[in-house]
């Protein structure tokens, strides 16, 4: 009686082992994949966008410069990746740019010319262009991709986001 005893609370150690090395396999296998988030930033940006732009036409305290100002620098500190602004009127056009790694500087072509904003990590910079006319072309170079953009009447507001997800780069614009 006592042989069938210990049988009993031999068989019930190997099934406790067998379930605590099933849950170990089974942890092991499933693991998070990574996401490319860029998409749904695209998407809440444009909408962002299109609010502070308004508010910017109504308010009567700041500019809309001023405000894009602000909302383009908050929003790089908020979201991941590379960020490009372009935005302005007919008086005058900023680009913004905060990048996340140093990969050289952003060639920007306003009324063929040529001119170069250094970035370096994790850095928000503004320049700002003279007087352009409607229907000019605006080319942001970043590496050797070219975007460009055309300038519309009224206030424009465009963006390049780029954010590495497992060594693949995606870049998404409202072009």
């Amino acid at each position: 009686m006592e042989n069938k005893r210990g049988q009993f609370y031999l068989i019930a150690a190997m099934i406790i082992v067998a379930v605590i090395i099933g849950f170990a396999a089974i942890q092991n296998v499933a693991k998070k994949k990574e996401s490319v988030k860029i998409y749904d930033l695209g998407e809440e940006l444009g909408i962002e966008s299109e609010q502070v732009i308004e508010h910017g036409l109504v308010s009567e305290t700041y500019s809309v410069k001023e405000i894009l100002e602000d909302f383009t620098e908050k929003y790089s500190d908020y979201a991941e990746g590379s960020f490009y602004f372009i935005f302005g009127n007919v008086d005058e056009i900023s680009v913004a740019t905060y990048r996340e790694l140093v990969r050289g500087d952003v060639s920007i072509n306003i009324c063929s010319e040529f001119t170069s904003v250094p970035v370096t990590d994790y850095e928000y910079n503004i320049e700002e262009y003279p007087p352009m006319i409607v229907g000019d072309i605006i080319t942001v170079e970043i590496g050797d991709i070219e975007h460009n953009f055309e300038l519309k009447p009224g206030e424009n507001f465009y963006y390049i986001i780029s954010q590495q997800v497992g060594g693949e780069e995606y870049t998404i614009t409202n072009k």
